[in-house]
C-alpha cells in the first residue's frame, strides 16, 4: 500500500512522543488523518501487531530499561507505564518478560523486547551499549 510507507512512521513518532500519555486509537487516526480501522489495519499489516499491542509492549520495554538502569520504585515505573496499579503492571510485564520486574530489576541486565520500530539492529545494540555503559559507571560511582 502507498500510504503505508508515509503513515506507519508518522504514526510511530506520534506514538513514541506520546508514549507516557494516556493514548488512545481516536486520537492516533485524528492525528494521521485516517480512520482508525483503516490506520489499525494498515499497522498490523505492516509492523505485526496492533496499534493497541505496539504501545503495550513499548511500554513495557521502556519500563524494563527504568528497572534495570535506575533506582525508581517498581510503583512509580508502573504508573510511568500507564498502568493503574503495580498489580496490573506486573502481570502484564511477566507476560512479556516471563519474570517479575522485581526479578528483572535484579539481573540489571536490559533486554528490549519491542524497540521502536524501524529502527536498526545496529542503533538499537549502540543504544543498549550506551545505557549498559552509564549504569556501570553509576554503580562504580556509587560504590567509590
Amino acid at each position: 500500500m502507498k500510504d503505508s510507507a508515509k503513515i506507519i512512521p508518522r504514526t510511530i513518532d506520534y506514538i513514541e512522543k506520546h508514549l507516557q500519555e494516556g493514548l488512545n486509537l481516536n486520537d492516533i487516526a485524528k492525528h494521521t488523518g485516517y480512520s482508525k480501522y483503516h490506520l489499525n489495519r494498515i499497522f498490523s499489516e505492516t509492523v505485526g501487531c496492533t496499534i493497541h499491542k505496539y504501545i503495550q509492549k513499548r511500554r513495557l520495554t521502556k519500563a524494563a530499561e527504568m528497572l534495570a538502569y535506575t533506582d525508581i520504585p517498581i510503583a512509580q515505573i508502573a504508573l510511568e507505564a500507564q498502568y493503574e496499579s503495580q498489580q496490573a503492571f506486573t502481570l502484564a510485564f511477566r507476560q512479556l518478560y516471563v519474570k517479575t520486574p522485581l526479578l528483572y530489576r535484579k539481573t540489571g541486565e536490559f533486554i528490549p523486547k519491542q524497540p521502536k520500530y524501524g529502527t536498526g539492529l545496529k542503533e538499537q545494540r549502540l543504544f543498549a551499549n550506551t545505557l549498559y555503559f552509564i549504569s556501570h559507571a553509576r554503580k562504580e560511582m556509587k560504590a567509590a
